[in-house]
């Protein structure tokens, strides 16, 4: 009879990422969006002047802070699911609409989820 245990065990880091979601109203009053630096009027720019494009010079910014390990703590990913759009802790490529950059870094093992109840034109 064999003594082998068959258990088997998760990556570790799975188990130290917490999940969580947050208000609108309780992002911007913990995380401040930065303006986008390659807009001087906030209005030529979407989401009062915060977004970053997914292409070209404002792609590359964002490329380079996602590469720094603690700049990319500041990264959030605007995507669109199911018809609404939200804020995502992180750099991440699937169902993205833009970026921002805050001023505050999101705690290291913790992404957040943010459901946008606003017009993101405003």
């Amino acid at each position: 009879m064999s003594t082998y245990n068959h258990c088997i065990l998760k990556p570790k880091a799975m188990n130290e990422i917490k999940r969580i979601t947050m208000t609108e109203d309780e992002f911007y009053e913990k995380f401040h969006p930065k303006m986008n630096r390659f807009f001087q009027n906030p209005e030529d720019c979407p989401f009062g002047g915060a977004m970053y494009e997914t292409y070209g010079r404002e792609e590359k910014h964002i490329d380079t802070l996602a590469q720094c390990p603690n700049c990319q703590r500041s990264v959030w990913t605007i995507i669109e699911a199911e018809g609404n759009m939200y804020y995502v802790s992180g750099w991440h490529f699937v169902n993205r609409f833009g970026y921002i950059v805050t001023e505050e870094l999101v705690e290291e093992g913790l992404e957040i989820e943010v459901k946008l109840e606003t017009n993101p034109e405003e």
